[in-house]
């Protein structure tokens, strides 16, 4: 049974039209590199989450030349269906339906079904620069909790605000302004990311433990006050500083996650095979953690990850994502593998984008 039965796209990346039909749970689109395949799981994630797996810019996601996309989908909820309806502009204008009903609250739209992915990329949140270990967590924390999410976006948006203003020596007072906006939310972001840590270190330490004696931590390190009075009176205190250097100088926006594996910093002194290994590890905790603690149906999107899996790990990542309740995979070619002996495969032409 299918959790995503149909999907229209317009005006979403290379997609000036396109609509699919799935009528099973485990779903592999298939066809040449650039044919559109990962665009197509894009827009499935975007749909959970309002927000995009490959990028921070909306306006990336908006097909060249045109103003704005359209998304839509009917899910499957078991006793009845919804029909979710997504239209965004080049400018970030959103408006959102479930049916016939305008959706104004993002939180409201997003609780429709939950998706957790996995890409190539993933392998950069244990070897890559702190950006994409906040994104790990930023993602998946709000993939569960919508105030998180809520949270989130106030923050980054005073916060922007806030490095415009310090660029002007005369906003100072406009700079200001958004401090105790970003004072309310920083605190509770701050927690959140280390309340998943602890559990994403415990998974990611409960699978190792099938692999041998390997000890797996997360340290989590910011450097300001979890505290709305005291970092509100950081950033006064800071801004002079601040000013002359044009940027906000603390904040979660600036948060490390260190890996240590058996006591050593992974991305400074793990190997290749280790930094692949944890990530997907990582990824995997991560499917638990949302599929133990969402009440929503949970899909798994696979952008062609498995192709340098040992064959320990490829049966392990696939034990674990059959839990799903619907999966979609990318390949060049239906793989000659059991789990896909079933599947449905829908093949993804270039010319037909």
């Amino acid at each position: 049974m299918a959790l995503i039965e149909q999907l229209e796209l317009a005006n979403f990346r290379s997609y000036a039209a396109g609509r699919f039909r799935f009528s099973s749970s485990r779903v592999v689109f298939t066809g040449p590199n650039g044919a559109g395949k990962t665009n197509l799981l894009e827009s499935i994630y975007f749909l959970s989450i309002l927000r995009s797996f490959r990028t921070v810019s909306g306006r990336e996601l908006v097909r060249i030349g045109e103003r704005g996309f359209e998304l839509k989908a009917r899910v499957d909820k078991g006793a009845y269906h919804e029909e979710l309806r997504l239209v965004q502009t080049l400018a970030g204008k959103r408006e959102t339906w479930i049916g016939a009903n305008r959706i104004r609250r993002s939180s409201e739209f997003i609780r429709e079904f939950r998706a957790v992915v996995f890409v190539p990329e993933d392998r950069n949140i244990s070897g890559g620069s702190s950006s994409f270990r906040r994104r790990f967590f930023d993602m998946m924390i709000s993939t569960l909790d919508g105030g998180y999410l809520t949270a989130l976006n106030n923050y980054y948006r005073a916060l922007s605000q806030r490095n415009r203003a310090l660029k002007q020596k005369e906003q100072a007072a406009v700079a200001a302004a958004f401090e105790p906006e970003m004072a309310v939310n920083a605190p509770l972001i701050a927690r959140q990311r280390r309340i998943y840590a602890k559990l994403i270190e415990e998974e990611v330490s409960r699978m190792l433990a099938e692999d041998g004696n390997l000890e797996f931590r997360i340290v989590c390190r910011t450097d300001y006050p979890e505290n709305a009075a005291e970092y509100r009176e950081m950033l006064e205190r800071n801004r002079p500083k601040e000013q002359l250097r044009s940027c906000t100088l603390s904040g979660p926006q600036l948060d490390e996650f260190d890996f240590l594996l058996n006591g050593k910093l992974l991305r400074y002194y793990g190997s290749t095979g280790q930094i692949r290994i944890i990530s997907l590890l990582l990824k995997l905790a991560e499917f638990n953690l949302v599929k133990r603690a969402a009440k929503e149906p949970v899909a798994v999107l696979v952008d062609d990850v498995t192709g340098e899996l040992d064959e320990l790990n490829k049966a392990r990542f696939f034990r674990t994502i059959s839990g799903a309740d619907q999966q979609f995979f990318t390949f060049t070619e239906l793989p000659e593998l059991e789990i896909f002996r079933d599947a449905e495969e829908i093949k993804i032409e270039k010319n037909k984008k």
